[in-house]
């Protein structure tokens, strides 16, 4: 039994069924006739039309149907089993901050997340003692507040342990979405590290680091990248606290806004063990974490 993948149909069919009976949907026909993407529509599910519940049904089917036939490493599809073990959660419910990072305080996002805040220094103007003391006094069920950076030219992992010292956060993270920056976070003491396993960039030496647990990830998991992207822990899960949504839409990047009850329908983010990527999230998208 093969894959379904992209052509399953799904999204035309429902188009045509629009085109004879628009009372079946909730969508608006754009100026150049064709339908848009039920992801645009905004209103509760409840109240989306019949042809629309059902697009969004049978494209979760065929999307688990080819999650479950999918050979290699761990099945990608909704997230995967996390071991048992306390030691995951210094790499679970984490905010990876960059600009306005008061932004998760203002919206009421939930109080057992972690902000980790950049250390990269076009974003540094952002960061004061007293932003550091507002995120540590809101953010108080776990009562910590992290660092990370790129781990790229310019910013070494040296510099987010330098600013953790500086503001007397509770630790630091590297990144890993290329193999350099996978190598200079690890060679420079980094353990824990937001980015990606697979093939492209961690050869089975590096994600034997993971698969022991001797590095946490974060796993990225950047839908509004890529819509068709599934987790793939590669059955390194004794390393991956979890994945980490990314919701901000970006031209420049071929991103598009992705709200976090797209990915929370999919069984793809998981509260209080996937993490958030701070940027680019609607007051809903805060609250929407718990």
């Amino acid at each position: 039994m093969g894959k379904i993948g992209s052509q399953h149909g799904a999204t035309a069919a429902a188009n045509r069924w629009r085109n004879l009976d628009p009372g079946g949907t909730k969508l608006t026909k754009g100026a150049d006739g064709k339908w848009p993407s039920i992801d645009s529509l905004t209103i509760p599910q409840d109240q989306w039309g019949a042809y629309d519940k059902l697009e969004r049904a049978l494209s979760i089917t065929f999307a688990d149907h080819d999650a479950a036939i999918s050979g290699g490493g761990t099945p990608p599809g909704p997230n995967p089993e996390p071991p048992p073990g306390d030691y995951l959660e210094a790499a679970r419910a984490r905010i990876f901050l960059a600009n306005d990072p008061l932004d998760p305080v203002h919206h009421g996002a939930p109080r057992w997340l972690v902000p980790v805040c950049t250390a990269d220094q076009g974003y540094r103007y952002w960061y004061s003692p007293d932003v550091i003391a507002e995120l540590r006094s809101y953010f108080n069920v776990q009562g910590i507040v992290e660092s990370w950076c790129d781990c790229r030219d310019p910013t070494a992992y040296s510099v987010a342990l330098a600013m953790a010292d500086e503001y007397g956060l509770d630790g630091a993270w590297g990144q890993c979405e290329t193999t350099p920056e996978f190598d200079h976070a690890y060679e420079n003491g980094a353990r824990r590290m937001v980015g990606s396993v697979n093939t492209a960039v961690l050869d089975d030496a590096r994600l034997a680091k993971v698969a022991s647990g001797e590095v946490l990830i974060s796993l990225e998991l950047y839908c509004n990248k890529n819509r068709d992207l599934l987790p793939d822990w590669r059955n390194a899960n004794a390393g991956i606290g979890g994945n980490c949504i990314a919701c901000y839409g970006s031209d420049s990047e071929g991103a598009v806004y992705t709200p976090v009850s797209w990915y929370r329908e999919r069984g793809l983010y998981v509260p209080k063990q996937d993490s958030v990527y701070g940027v680019g999230l609607s007051p809903d998208d805060w609250k929407n974490l718990a």
